[in-house]
């Protein structure tokens, strides 16, 4: 019996061992299997995604290609072609510092790897996973030139695989010298530099054999972000980078520990060409009609992550198609009137230190139709006064005034608004006065708003403080790009002075623009962008949609425009840009010395600095700026008269007049406004 029981255990035994085994020899068979498919799959896959990448040349490979810029309607407009003449190097007289140096910082082992360096892949990623992916990449100078080429950074596995078999056929077709000599006269150094011989002209005026270790470091290592490590923009930047590249070098047995040493002690900056800024800016002299658009161009892409860590200057170099919101004729025209002397003629504006800035948006997209940076542009103007913020006057009232009343307290375009010869604003000590100096009695809004009342807008103002706090006001301010909260500690409160646009309500052009769009297109807000889409060589199509929101009522958008309507007509503030045939609103802005500044300068009383008018139709919006650059004393030269203060007026009537499609449109009144005895109200529960 026991002999039984011993015999049926040890079958059983032996049947779970047989059935552990099976299932152990199934479980590796299908593993196989599987790792089999997988294999199949993945190279079937890399053979796909192959077959469809880009087609390479030895003009793609080794010169920069000029990009091509179409307008709105898709029509070509002109091309940007690499702004410096390169100086090509041989890699047989390439100086061994600067190989090294190259070698160090972007791919040591260039020389013993193949078109990919599996090392040093293994450990970037093992050093993603250890800080976060992003922390380091493990692209070798083979897959940099494929990138450069053909503009991608894109992340996907197909452009993965692409990238990965280009290199290899690069390698296949080239050697790794000739490789090495494409990517240093292929590279992008700031400033509208290629090629690493142009670099070392362009910053240290020498030849490569003549560059010391410090400055060959600097130049090895600016590439990766050229415009971060430029020493014309961010010096410490600059040189804390070439301390990298020498560290790099010293780490793997490039140079020696005195060699390093010595290297650390140079100053980089003591060879450095002096250049001013204009000298330094990559502009586009070919098309100076365009300068202006071809820096919002650049901006847009350098402030983009569709390119990875690809400055713009690599971008336009890499021959790609740019489909922009530009309206030709409105970009000519503004151009044109911008640089017209017998438009500015006299003494005064004869100056280089009076300019004007302006910009014209799709009012319904936000595209930017046309840009004027500035009379001279580029060649006298160190900002794009498009760009450049100023002192607005009283084109902010509506933001911190009229709309928040609107939008917060409900109040109607007839709301009755005491006015008085002189008012001191709750807890100042200060008297404001109007443009006249007058007491106007009892005003409407509506009356405020297009007289451009001072006192009535400080009361209005106060009275939405009242109900919701500076805080209040000012948030509605920054739903529409109006931003106080860099000033300071971020604990910036707006007041009155704010409301008459002086103080800190310092904006540009564009952002003026970009937050009365607001108004016309029923209280939706975005940025402006000058970029619709961007297709490369190989016909990758990278689109530029800037988010939007609403960023008030739509009856407050509705109520404000059909008040500033009225600011064109014969009565109102910018009558001298009323054009008959187009439904336009809008307000004007004037800024002023103050007493004490004027008398320091010998200045007239109320010598104006800025003049400004903001206005849109349901097709466009434009916003002008007109001023000086400095305070000069003693001169014409530095305030704005009387006269001359509507000037911005005849801009602004000469391009919108001349780029308008005169269809009749006009602003929708919604459902949640009523007329009651010819004003407007709020017309919801």
């Amino acid at each position: 019996m026991t002999e039984n029981n011993e015999s049926t255990n040890n079958q059983r035994t032996s049947k779970h061992k047989f059935n552990y085994v099976t299932i152990l020899k199934r479980a590796f068979l299908i593993s196989i299997l599987l790792g089999l498919i997988l294999l199949m799959f993945g190279t079937f896959l890399f053979a796909y995604y192959s077959s469809n990448a880009p087609t390479f040349t030895d003009e793609k490979l080794n010169d920069p290609v000029p990009s091509r810029v179409f307008d709105v309607n898709n029509n070509f407009v002109f091309e940007i072609h690499q702004e410096q003449p390169r100086e090509l190097i041989e890699i047989e007289s390439l100086p061994d510092d600067v190989k090294d140096a190259v070698l160090a910082v972007e791919d040591n082992r260039f020389y013993d790897h193949g078109a990919i360096d599996f090392i040093r892949l293994g450990a970037s990623v093992i050093r993603n996973f250890q800080s976060g992916f992003g922390a380091e990449g493990g692209s070798t100078i083979t897959q940099q030139v494929v990138k450069r080429v053909f503009l991608t950074d894109d992340k996907s596995l197909e452009r993965k695989a692409q990238e990965a078999y280009l290199a290899y056929r690069l390698e296949q077709e080239y050697t790794k010298d000739d490789i090495l000599e494409m990517y240093l006269n292929k590279i992008y150094y700031s400033d509208g530099i290629y090629g690493i011989r142009t670099a070392s002209m362009y910053y240290f005026n020498k030849e490569l054999h003549e560059l010391n270790l410090a400055e060959t470091a600097y130049l090895a290592g600016l590439p990766q972000l050229p415009n971060i490590y430029n020493l014309y923009i961010d010096s410490e930047s600059g040189i804390n980078r070439a301390h990298m590249v020498l560290y790099l070098m010293n780490y793997h047995g490039r140079i020696s520990d005195e060699q390093y040493e010595e290297a650390l002690a140079i100053d980089i900056t003591a060879n450095l060409v002096p250049r001013t800024e204009e000298e330094r800016i990559d502009s586009e002299p070919d098309n100076p009609e365009y300068a202006a658009y071809i820096d919002l161009i650049r901006e847009e892409i350098d402030n983009s992550d569709a390119f990875g860590e690809m400055s713009s200057g690599d971008v336009l170099a890499s021959g790609v198609d740019i489909y922009t919101n530009m309206n030709v004729d409105a970009q000519l025209r503004m151009y044109n009137i911008t640089n017209n002397r017998q438009y500015f003629s006299g003494e005064k504006f004869a100056s280089d230190n009076f300019d004007m800035g302006a910009i014209l948006l799709d009012t319904k997209t936000g595209g930017v139709a046309a840009v004027s940076g500035g009379r001279d542009y580029r060649e006298i103007v160190k900002h794009n006064m498009a760009t450049y913020a100023r002192n607005v006057g009283s084109t902010m009232k509506p933001f911190l005034s009229y709309a928040p009343a609107i939008e917060y307290l409900q109040l109607g375009t007839g709301h009755l608004i005491q006015d008085e010869e002189s008012y001191s604003p709750v807890g100042t000590d200060g008297m404001i006065y109007n443009y006249d100096g007058q007491n106007h009695g009892n005003v409407t809004m509506r009356t405020s708003v297009l007289r451009s009342f001072n006192i009535p807008s400080v009361k209005i103002f106060e009275q939405v403080v009242d109900e919701v706090g500076t805080e209040g006001v000012m948030n509605f301010a920054s739903e529409v790009g109006l931003n106080y909260s860099h000033i300071g500690d971020g604990n910036y409160e707006v007041n009155f002075n704010d409301v008459l646009g002086g103080s800190e309500s310092r904006f540009s052009p564009r952002e003026m623009a970009e937050a009365y769009r607001a108004f016309g297109n029923n209280g939706e807000y975005g940025e402006s962008h000058a970029i619709r889409s961007i297709v490369t060589l190989d016909e990758q199509s990278f689109e530029f949609e800037n988010e939007t929101h609403q960023a008030m009522e739509d009856y407050t958008a509705y109520m404000m425009t059909d008040m500033m309507k009225h600011t064109f007509y014969s009565y109102g503030t910018a009558a001298n840009a009323y054009i008959n045939g187009l439904n336009l609103a809008g307000k004007t802005g004037t800024t002023s010395y103050d007493t004490a500044h004027a008398n320091e300068l010998n200045l007239p009383n109320n010598s104006g600095k800025d003049a400004w008018i903001v206005g849109y139709t349901p097709e466009y919006t434009m916003s002008v700026w007109m001023g000086f650059h400095e305070d000069r004393p003693d001169g014409e030269s530095s305030f704005v008269g009387g006269n001359e203060q509507i000037m911005p007026q005849w801009f602004f009537r000469d391009v919108m007049a001349n780029v308008s499609s005169y269809n009749g449109e006009d602003f929708t009144m919604p459902e949640s406004v009523r007329w009651q005895n010819s004003e407007i109200e709020v017309n919801v529960e």
